[in-house]
């Protein structure tokens, strides 16, 4: 990524913080100690940081070995930047909709249980993700933004900024009634569903939208679970440096 695309990215993710960390601590959905498993989750939040972008380098250095380019004559390349940008939000959660299906399959969880390993939800503890799952999730990101769409510095900057959004947002401990746009939009009580009981992690697989997982047959709503319902923590003995780096 460039640096314009960095310093967006970082000053968006600032910003985010500072905001969900004030309505958490105003409104918090649950009860939730901070200081559970703290260092852990700063490791995993500087993994994200300092690892996440060089998962994406590589993810387009690939492509770039393998003869991508902007796919000529891709109409989608001339548009203008607002219906572009909203055209990589819906590609890209489509894409990780099913990516992250594909790590809930029993041969790859192996890629994406130290994200489940969260027992209690906030802003911070969201960051657990192994390197392997953010070099996949870099794939189709990568793709999009430069190879399908032909993106702007300017206008992937705001794509990957919006992600760095989402992450934080749907795993941000506030109850939120968003009315009949929750139907559509997912919030931390739809995400929180995916971290729930045993048997629900294959649930509620969308970041962005919850269509995909009405439309695919994994949408789980809280009218079936009910507010109150216990994680499921993946454990992490003797095996945290393993599942942090998603092999």
């Amino acid at each position: 990524m460039s640096l314009q695309e960095q310093l967006l990215s970082v000053t968006t993710f600032i910003a985010a913080v500072l905001f969900f960390d004030y309505l958490e601590r105003r409104r918090p959905g649950f009860q939730v100690e901070r200081r559970y498993e703290l260092p852990l989750n700063i490791a995993a939040m500087l993994t994200v940081i300092f690892v996440g972008e060089g998962c994406k380098d590589l993810a387009k250095g690939g492509l770039t070995m393998l003869g991508m380019g902007v796919l000529e004559g891709n109409p989608f390349t001339r548009l203008p930047s607002l219906p572009k940008v909203l055209l990589a939000v819906l590609l890209t959660d489509f894409s990780l909709y099913w990516v992250h299906r594909l790590m809930h399959l029993p041969r790859f969880f192996f890629t994406h249980n130290f994200h489940h390993s969260i027992g209690q939800i906030w802003w911070l503890s969201g960051s657990r993700t192994s390197v392997v799952h953010l070099f996949l999730f870099g794939i189709p990101q990568i793709f999009i933004a430069y190879y399908l769409l032909g993106l702007s510095v300017t206008e992937s900057g705001l794509a990957f900024s919006f992600g760095v959004v989402v992450n934080l947002w749907i795993h941000t401990n506030i109850w939120v009634d968003f009315g009949p746009l929750g139907k559509v939009i997912v919030t931390p009580n739809f995400h929180r569903i995916h971290h729930g009981a045993k048997g629900l992690t294959n649930r509620n697989l969308g970041f962005v939208f919850t269509f995909w997982d009405r439309m695919f047959g994994t949408y789980t709503g809280m009218e079936t679970t009910g507010r109150e319902f216990a994680l499921f923590p993946v454990p992490t003995q003797n095996r945290l440096l393993k599942m942090m780096l998603g092999v």
